[in-house]
């Protein structure tokens, strides 16, 4: 969903996404690890993290529940890509695990190369003249230069 709560799978790079995840257990459980993978086309793994690999202890579940997993900045380059969401035992073993069904589109004015659009900045000396940095090609800058 997006920051306002919205349900979508194209959001501008640099948006805040969360990923819910409705749960259930049949039975109590008491060794459980949530997940979720960021792939690009190519099936490289941009981004993939669990509550394990972060520190959590393993939790209990009975009955149903949500898991939310929120990004504040999402900074992907423009492109496809699948989400894997998985909730297992510590050892790997899964319960349920959904392998790249889930689509996020990323759009942007910008057209990047790579993966991810990491925060950055341009520093100039001497007698170099550059303006508009910070517009996408085509689009006025805040002082009009292109």
């Amino acid at each position: 969903v997006d920051a306002s709560g919205q349900s979508s799978y194209v959001f501008p790079t640099g948006a805040s996404i969360e990923i819910r995840l409705a749960v259930r257990a049949l039975r109590p459980v008491t060794d459980l690890v949530f997940g979720v993978g960021i792939f690009n086309a190519d099936g490289v793994c941009c981004y993939g993290t669990n509550t394990d690999i972060e520190g959590a202890e393993s939790g209990a579940m009975t009955g149903q529940g949500e898991v939310r997993f929120s990004m504040d900045r999402v900074d992907l380059v423009a492109g496809t890509y699948k989400i894997d969401v998985a909730v297992h035992r510590r050892n790997g073993a899964p319960y349920d695990y959904h392998r790249l069904l889930y689509t996020l589109r990323i759009t942007s004015p910008l057209k990047e190369a790579g993966i991810c659009r990491l925060p950055h900045r341009w520093t100039f000396t001497g007698d170099i003249r550059i303006t508009g940095l910070g517009s996408p090609k085509g689009t006025p800058s805040p002082d009009g230069d292109q």
